[in-house]
């Protein structure tokens, strides 16, 4: 409605024109507004972090596939260096050597059905190339420790008590 038009319907109803502008203005929110406001805004919000906990954060797995329930599954905890071979805080465990570039499957599934704890050491990582070599057996200093790909010691109270080396040794003898 034009100005003109607001004027002339002011002066039939008998009203000045600024009047019927306050009126306009001050028209109280009721409750019902406020509240489709209040819910309209937590849905945009609810969505918002849904969204950003799918696609950005990743926190929400909403469309991962994956079946999460298997037992022998390695964690980065159990990865180690080999310089830690020895500093375990489990009383018994063992410690697995390999090269993530040439796995075995028989002694990966031969490691993983062990009720002992087992570490993991990767020979492939620059951190463990100091350990790499001609196997040297049990040592009493792990600054002494040479492994091939692939090679299990046992360790208790911090010493190495067996060691095995190659497939056919470990396969048989850890099953």
């Amino acid at each position: 409605m034009g100005r003109e038009l607001r004027r002339k319907e002011a002066k039939r109803n008998g009203k000045n024109v600024r009047d019927i502008q306050k009126l306009s203005k001050e028209k109280p929110m009721t409750m019902k507004q406020f509240i489709t406001i209040i819910v309209v805004l937590l849905v945009f919000f609810v969505i918002l972090y849904i969204l950003t906990g799918i696609f950005i954060t990743k926190d929400i797995k909403w469309f991962d596939k994956k079946d999460t329930t298997t037992d022998n599954v390695s964690t980065i905890s159990d990865k180690i260096l080999g310089v830690d071979s020895l500093r375990q805080s489990e009383e018994e465990y063992y410690v697995y050597y390999y090269d993530t570039t040439n796995e075995n499957s028989d002694v990966t599934s031969t490691i993983n059905s062990l009720t002992t704890k087992v570490y993991k050491v990767d020979l492939h990582d620059a951190f463990n190339a100091n350990i790499v070599g001609d196997p040297s057996g049990v040592v009493s200093d792990i600054s002494e420790l040479k492994v091939a790909d692939p090679t299990v010691i046992k360790v208790v109270n911090s010493t190495i008590t067996e060691y095995y080396t190659g497939v056919e040794q470990i396969t048989t003898t850890l099953k």
